[in-house]
């Protein structure tokens, strides 16, 4: 990773908050009958400058995806998503507590030796796996609010009803 200025680094979090995604992923290993865990770090977008701006900042490898409607993917590998992530989590907004997780998962993996995996390491991952699946089911809902702005008498047959910022125009108490 270059150095990066905060703004940069806000920028790019702002992106990666819209388009970007982190997965850990579950798989099992079959020749060793274990499980192995792995994380992913990806920013999916159809304007390859944007991407190409992000990779010449963090590093990572643009590939393609999709056949019909081209679009792109900068995708990273471990030793950059640990780089990458403490840097972005400060100005993170809507995937801060899945970075944390994530970060915390690489932080486990880094710590020790590849190979079978103890059960307190399979806990361990596991619990990642299911936090990383609760926080993507959460469902941001900007549902607005409106307040009464008075009455109005119906157009058709003169009875009261209430006006809302949501329904300025209406002119008939059937709407």
């Amino acid at each position: 990773m270059k150095l990066v200025t905060k703004e940069q680094l806000a920028y790019i979090a702002g992106i990666f908050d819209g388009e970007g995604t982190l997965v850990i992923g579950k798989y099992a290993i079959k020749s060793q009958k274990s499980l192995a865990y792995r994380g992913f770090m990806a920013i999916a977008n159809t304007h390859i400058p944007t991407l190409a701006y992000i990779k010449d900042a963090l590093g990572g490898k643009i590939v393609i995806q999709g056949l019909e409607r081209k679009c792109y993917s900068l995708t990273f590998s471990a030793n950059q998503i640990r780089a990458i992530l403490p840097e972005l989590i400060p100005y993170l907004i809507i995937k801060r507590e899945q970075a944390e997780v994530m970060l915390s998962f690489f932080e486990k993996q880094a710590s020790h030796n590849f190979g079978l995996l103890s059960q307190d390491d399979i806990d361990f991952y596991e619990s990642c796996y299911q936090k990383m699946k609760i926080l993507k089911k959460v469902r941001f809902d900007f549902k607005e609010e409106f307040k009464i702005l008075g009455t109005k008498s119906c157009l058709q047959c003169g009875s009261s009803f209430e006006s809302n910022t949501r329904n300025t125009n209406r002119k008939y108490c059937s709407d």
